[in-house]
């Protein structure tokens, strides 16, 4: 260095300039204000409002319009809510920091309760469905009637004499005095089912698909024509 020449001047240190927060961090701290939610709090902060200062300085009509969905009352409840929260933070009361002062410790979940259960064996033989076998059921046995009830029903007297008219007009003889019975196929159908002159079996079937022929005369015999 010369004598007389001044010595270098030093550049002033630049001072570094703040991170921009990200969307994570923004969404961390507005959520802190009540009401607030993850995506309001996203909305918020895409549109400007990334602090608590922003959000409490901003004008109500002017927050409702920058967020979707936000109307113009809940916008100022959001605001009064800032409001309070940054009260706090700055008093504080609150520590939005990221380290709580003191942290809600989880509540101890009960032991479940616990119950002797008897074996499994057991259980299962305790479940077997049992039969139970009535006295009717036993006269309908014995009566060789496995199926429904013992007489017949309006619907398979219905069908019987269907079939049998059907019969008759296609030429079958007629099994009774055709002189005294009433007249027609179907009259004289009925009048054979009532002299219990058909030879013929009812066929009842369980939703199972499994059925049993029954003869007409066994039903007959409980079964009021009249």
């Amino acid at each position: 260095m010369s004598e007389g020449s001044e010595p270098p001047k030093e550049e002033p240190e630049k001072a570094e300039e703040p991170e921009e927060p990200t969307i994570e961090n923004i969404v961390a701290l507005l959520t802190n204000i009540p009401g607030v939610g993850p995506k309001t709090a996203e909305k918020l902060g895409a549109a400007g409002f990334n602090t608590l200062e922003k959000v409490v300085e901003a004008d109500k009509e002017e927050l409702a319009a920058a967020v979707a969905g936000l109307s113009v009352a809940k916008a100022e409840a959001t605001i009064a809510e800032a409001a309070g929260l940054l009260e706090k933070v700055k008093s504080g009361e609150v520590d939005l920091s990221g380290k709580s002062k003191s942290k809600r410790k989880k509540a101890a979940e009960p032991e479940p309760d616990r119950h002797e259960l008897e074996p499994i064996k057991a259980i299962a033989k305790a479940e077997e469905r049992k039969r139970l076998v009535t006295g009717y059921d036993e006269e309908k046995a014995a009566m060789g009637i496995p199926i429904g009830p013992k007489w017949l029903t309006r619907f398979e007297k219905a069908r019987i004499i269907g079939a049998r008219a059907l019969q008759i007009s296609m030429g079958a003889p007629v099994l009774i005095d055709t002189k005294t019975a009433p007249k027609g196929r179907f009259g004289f159908a009925e009048a054979e089912l009532r002299a219990g002159a058909l030879p013929m079996t009812v066929r009842r079937t369980l939703p199972t698909g499994v059925y049993h022929d029954i003869a007409l005369s066994i039903l007959l015999k409980n079964t009021r024509l009249d």
